[in-house]
């Protein structure tokens, strides 16, 4: 059943699930379409006295991670979703968006999303069917990865309503997208609400007036982890700003990767990072 024409609905994935507990005929079920592509479903005796944990399992073909208790009724299973992992290079449409929102809408211990790295641009459309789905997000969201997903400082604006709502959120990554300077001013706007602990930025189009944004956001000084290489070739301007944030006394930080491999990393550069360190 199915088409690889379009999306196998989780919805209808679920409810075929649900029918087979009291079916002692059927032993095999294909389904072409998922969001990964074809999966085989075979059905033993046993795996049927079990049905909850099985879905459960086959939920991974889906890139769903699932954390179910003995007895957990079907209808629960996406419910208790702890994490939602893509392959790199995931092809994804708008049906798959809004599979997967849907997902997301329906979650309550949803603690890791990784939609990293899909072919081509993850546009503004797709992004509202991500995080826009029915109902409200009740769930404690800790790691965000959308990086390489070449959307820029438009799409963006898209999500940010969505990161201002886990306090829990500790780790964000943007990576290799087209974020600009007003993209990364928007951000800033957004840690002075979220303490994000972890920021990747790495491979996108942010300069100094960028940086200096999110470097005097109000919750900058719980980044433990920053990472800005690739950005706009780097200059003294951009090391000036990171030198200044890392003298101050209330700073966490742990880790900084900054350059650029289409530029040399100056001495003077280093030399003035090594020295704002000195007195942190």
């Amino acid at each position: 059943v199915g088409s690889h024409r379009q999306c196998f609905r989780i919805v209808w994935f679920e409810k075929l699930c649900q029918s087979l507990q009291n079916n002692t005929t059927m032993s095999k079920m294909s389904i072409v379409g998922s969001l990964h592509g074809p999966i085989e479903i075979f059905i033993s005796n046993e795996q049927r006295k079990n049905m909850e944990k099985y879905m459960a399992d086959l939920m991974k073909s889906f890139g769903i991670t699932c954390c179910c208790e003995n007895g957990s009724k079907i209808d629960d299973i996406i419910n208790s979703a702890t994490k939602i992992k893509f392959p790199h290079a995931l092809h994804l449409n708008l049906d798959k968006c809004r599979e997967i929102g849907l997902v997301l809408s329906r979650c309550k211990m949803m603690q890791e999303l990784c939609l990293n790295g899909n072919r081509g641009c993850l546009g503004e459309e797709m992004l509202v069917a991500l995080f826009l789905a029915e109902g409200p997000y009740n769930f404690p969201l800790k790691s965000l990865d959308l990086g390489n997903n070449q959307f820029g400082t438009r799409e963006l604006t898209t999500i940010l309503p969505f990161l201002k709502s886990w306090e829990e959120l500790d780790y964000l990554s943007l990576d290799g997208n087209c974020i600009d300077n007003e993209g990364a001013q928007l951000l800033a706007e957004t840690l002075d609400t979220v303490r994000i602990r972890r920021l990747s930025l790495n491979r996108n189009q942010i300069s100094k007036e960028g940086l200096s944004c999110i470097l005097s956001s109000q919750n900058a000084r719980y980044l433990t982890s920053l990472m800005i290489s690739d950005n706009e070739d780097i200059g003294s301007a951009e090391i000036d700003e990171i030198a200044r944030f890392l003298s101050r006394a209330t700073t966490s930080l742990k880790l900084l990767e900054v350059g650029s491999h289409r530029q040399c990393f100056r001495i003077v550069w280093f030399e003035k990072l090594c020295q704002s360190l000195q007195n942190n």
